[in-house]
């Protein structure tokens, strides 16, 4: 263009500029954590801490009643004689009690097993799922009508587990601890801690570790069906008794339901801890020859717990805890790039989001039924067992 000349626009393209491919490229998201092998490989770790915990217990305390004796070599041989005696396998008939001091010291055992799991659950699950795990997995008051729903369901969760629990070992041919080996181990010891090592603690750090922290990695990776189904098996493969297997699955798969029917971890503790501390209160109250007895549950005990179980699976689920937008310009909130959930169908939503929980309304007539089948069976119970 020659000088003086007016400025004429030419065709020419727009000076693009391109951002540099390699610098501060988005990255992938990571995968929710634990996966399939993780979750196997940190079900291990999690046994084997709850064995070291126990084992470190049972030594201190059975080396404290074995130096207080004053044989210490026939007292810990005749201990750990009678203890072989009341856990053998191949034995006939009814089998001996735990020694005394033995059982104490595996009490004691049970307990520290508690401790130890906990501790790893205050160390791993901050770390493998992040700063707000709680919120992520569901450390939330649950609604007081799922509380109430949960505590009628106990009685009909225990029945169904010991009968699929007696049909399992009768097909299996496997054959469980006696009974009066648990009695055994707890009846010399205080109920307080009693409490803390076979209710209260299992179901806070099972629950916590099983559907919190490996339920939540699998469903985000795999979908909700196949989290329970895998999170179920991991459950009862820790508890290492095969005779328990499909029972103790089955229950691990119904506690996954009342996890996500409620969107709180706090109810399948409650379940889960009622359900144990029932067991060993029955246990430790009654005779041996009345827990045979209460092994053959009539029929129509079992028609009346299977229920209790239905219509309170349908009342939770009819009030289950959902996810709503926040106003009504938010209804298309799943669209948007709002919060999504880190966990299918438990986690709850931060501050600020985009949606919110509620609940569905409870069906009256599944309220109503749950009500009046727990009533039927309490009185069964009472006329059956007492």
């Amino acid at each position: 263009m020659s000088a003086g000349a007016p400025y004429e626009p030419t065709d020419d393209p727009p000076l693009v500029t391109r951002a540099d491919q390699g610098a501060d490229a988005p990255r992938a998201p990571a995968r929710p954590r634990p996966g399939f092998w993780e979750a196997c490989a940190w079900c291990a770790v999690f046994i084997l801490a709850q064995m070291f915990g126990a084992l470190v217990a049972v030594v201190i305390a059975f080396g404290a009643h074995t130096l207080a004796s004053p044989n210490p070599k026939q007292f810990a041989d005749e201990q750990l004689e009678g203890f072989s005696k009341a856990l053998d396998p191949k034995a006939k008939g009814e089998r001996p009690p735990i020694p005394r001091q033995f059982a104490e010291s595996l009490a004691y055992g049970m307990l520290a097993a508690q401790f130890v799991s906990l501790g790893l659950i205050l160390i791993v699950l901050p770390r493998r799922i992040g700063p707000d795990w709680k919120r992520e997995i569901g450390v939330r008051r649950p609604l007081t009508l799922h509380v109430v729903i949960v505590v009628l369901l106990v009685p009909g969760f225990m029945i169904l587990a010991g009968v699929i629990q007696e049909v399992y070992q009768w097909a299996t041919g496997l054959r469980p601890m006696a009974l009066e080996s648990i009695r055994g181990v707890f009846v010399p010891f205080p109920w307080p801690l009693t409490v803390l090592a076979v209710a209260v603690g299992p179901g806070i750090v099972e629950e916590l570790w099983c559907r919190g922290f490996v339920g939540r990695g699998l469903s985000a990776r795999y979908g909700i069906a196949t989290s329970v189904f895998l999170t179920s098996l991991l459950f009862a493969a820790m508890h290492i008794d095969p005779s328990q297997f499909l029972g103790i699955a089955l229950m691990g798969a119904y506690l996954h339901f009342v996890y996500l029917a409620t969107r709180s971890i706090w109810a399948p503790i409650l379940l889960h801890a009622l359900n144990n501390g029932v067991a060993i209160a029955l246990a430790l109250a009654m005779q041996a020859k009345q827990l045979e007895q209460a092994r053959d549950v009539p029929l129509i005990v079992s028609l009346v717990a299977l229920s209790l179980m239905i219509f309170g699976s349908v009342a939770l689920w009819t009030s289950r805890a959902t996810l709503e937008p926040v106003t009504a310009r938010d209804e298309a909130w799943w669209e948007s790039d709002g919060w999504k959930p880190e966990s299918p169908g438990v986690s709850a939503p931060p501050p600020g989001a985009n949606v919110r929980l509620a609940h569905e309304v409870v069906s009256p007539a599944a309220l109503l039924f749950t009500i009046v089948s727990f009533g039927v069976l309490i009185y069964l119970g009472y006329r059956f067992l007492v």
